[in-house]
């Protein structure tokens, strides 16, 4: 039987198409390991053998099994040659691509926390990055470039374009001097970079000191958080005759748009408020705000006082229960004072994005009384309410107990010689001492005037804040006043910044300019900086 010739040479026609389908399948051909490809590990078993990551020459990657790292200093250009499955790029890739943020790698410029604020603009940082070395010890003048991990009470990070770098900006691209890393890839290759995801971000961090978008800055967890404290709050005598001829918010207008934009704001209530009681006999100075003027405590946004002063229990016991329940009542919750000793020593614990503040209040006049016919002093007992004394084992148990409960932990303290610039010594003793069992910030209040500062341990001691809201300003150490803006973390305090205030006709102001100048410059004189 004779065969036709098309029919023989079918077998031999198909055996050709199958081996050029076979061809238009295989992968594009890649560069070799000569050419800048690592090997991360063996072929993972899918089929495709080892799924080829592009990244940039300095990035330190972890181990990764199934991995051939391809360096190369464009990364996307590599992608989308078909060189590599995926890539580390830098900024956000087009919408073509799947992707998912690895890590910010945030440049920050740090300077001496008392100096004269810097803020610059994204080109004045850039330029003055390269000429700046690693953070060492603070000091005045001092310039430092650094990262997110490095920023601790005696640093100041600089703004650029009027964006602080926080986790939080760094994480969101709001904060202009950072490198955001992502990893794109073909959405075919799904599910081979779905398992890289979380050892790359983990990794970036522990490696690269990077921040990661999924939730750590600079190897730190978390959030941080704004806290913003100020001086002495006295709301009676001339200040409450100022609020019934403008107004009842007249005291705080001009601040408390500043104290409200913290997460966390914390001052000394120094009056009591209320209608109820009878002044102690002996004193000689008292002050009673009247009920309303715990509105001003709402509106300049104080999520929490310090009771524990020489003047919360001026008009009796009835008087200061009374200005609990009004506190209470109005949502302002109060440490350094109640209704028994173990209440006024309980730390009263402020949270804020999951970051904790516990904060603690005591007076060096709680002992003191004023009438031998009516001995009643302001010291709270197991059975009667007023304020705790200071006292080093007082304090020492209530650090602990505070330190277990919160990440942060500061103490406000009533006490000094008025009317003078400098503590004494015993004060500068008893603030190193807190420090010593765990206290990350000391809060000074009582001397009408501002103190210097000292950072001791990595924490920070504030003297004395100076008055606040106050009247009889007759000089210049009773006009003089401050907020301390901090950054805390969840593991500990990370900045601070002081804002200069001034008091004229029983209203503080923010200082700007060169009045912000000249009373900063005296800060860093009483300070020793």
């Amino acid at each position: 039987m004779r065969t036709h010739r098309s029919v023989r040479l079918l077998p031999a026609v198909l055996a050709v198409l199958m081996i050029l389908a076979a061809c238009s399948r295989a992968p594009a051909p890649r560069t070799s390991p000569d050419d800048g490809r690592q090997d991360g590990g063996t072929a993972n078993g899918s089929g495709f053998g080892a799924l080829v990551l592009a990244a940039p020459p300095d990035l330190p990657l972890p181990a990764l099994g199934g991995v051939e790292v391809l360096r190369t200093d464009q990364p996307a250009a590599a992608l989308a040659r078909g060189e590599a499955d995926a890539a580390v790029v830098d900024g956000e890739p087009p919408p073509v691509y799947a992707s998912f943020p690895l890590t910010a790698r945030e440049h920050v410029i740090l300077q001496g926390w008392l100096d004269e604020p810097m803020a610059l603009t994204l080109d004045e940082a850039r330029a003055l990055l390269p000429t700046l070395g690693s953070p060492g010890e603070p000091g005045r003048g001092a310039l430092a470039a650094g990262r997110l991990a490095d920023l601790h009470p005696g640093w100041r990070a600089v703004p650029v374009d009027g964006v602080v770098p926080t986790p939080q900006t760094v994480r969101s691209g709001e904060y202009p001097l950072a490198d955001r890393l992502f990893l794109a890839y073909r959405p075919e290759a799904a599910d081979r970079v779905a398992p890289l995801r979380e050892p790359l971000q983990t990794g970036l961090d522990n490696g690269a000191g990077g921040s990661s978008q999924a939730g750590q800055a600079g190897g730190i967890q978390g959030d941080w958080i704004s806290l913003s404290v100020a001086g002495d709050l006295m709301l009676a005598r001339g200040v409450a005759r100022a609020m019934r001829e403008n107004g009842t918010l007249y005291p705080i207008l001009k601040v408390m748009d500043h104290l409200s934009a913290a997460d966390l704001a914390f001052a000394n209530l120094e009056s009591p408020i209320g209608v109820k009681g009878s002044p102690l006999p002996g004193k000689q100075i008292w002050f009673r705000a009247a009920p309303e003027a715990v509105e001003v405590l709402k509106a300049a946004g104080l999520d929490g006082v310090t009771v524990a002063n020489n003047h919360i229990m001026d008009y009796d016991e009835e008087n200061f229960l009374e200005t609990l329940d009004l506190l209470a009542e109005a949502g302002i919750p109060w440490t350094g004072g109640g209704r028994n000793l173990a209440e006024a020593r309980r730390p009263l614990v402020l949270e804020a994005r999951g970051v904790r503040v516990a904060f603690l209040g005591y007076s060096e006049f709680a002992d003191l009384f004023f009438d031998w016919d009516y001995p009643r002093s302001f010291a709270a007992t197991e059975d009667r309410p007023g304020v705790p004394a200071i006292r080093e084992d007082w304090l020492a148990e209530d650090i602990r107990a505070a330190r277990a409960v919160a990440d942060v932990v500061a103490v406000a303290l009533h006490w000094g010689v008025e009317f003078t610039n400098y503590p004494i010594e015993e004060q500068q003793r008893l603030a190193r001492y807190m420090v010593d069992q765990g206290a990350d910030l000391v809060l000074g209040y009582h001397p009408h005037a501002i103190q210097g500062f000292e950072i001791y341990g990595g924490r920070v001691i504030a003297y004395s804040l100076g008055n606040f809201v106050m009247d009889r300003q007759d000089t210049d150490l009773a006009r003089e006043s401050m907020i301390l803006d901090f950054l805390v973390g969840p593991d500990g305090v990370k900045q601070v910044e002081v804002r200069p205030v001034w008091i004229e006709a029983e209203q503080p102001y923010l200082l700007e300019g060169d009045e912000a100048a000249r009373l900063r410059a005296k800060m860093q004189e009483i300070s020793g900086w």
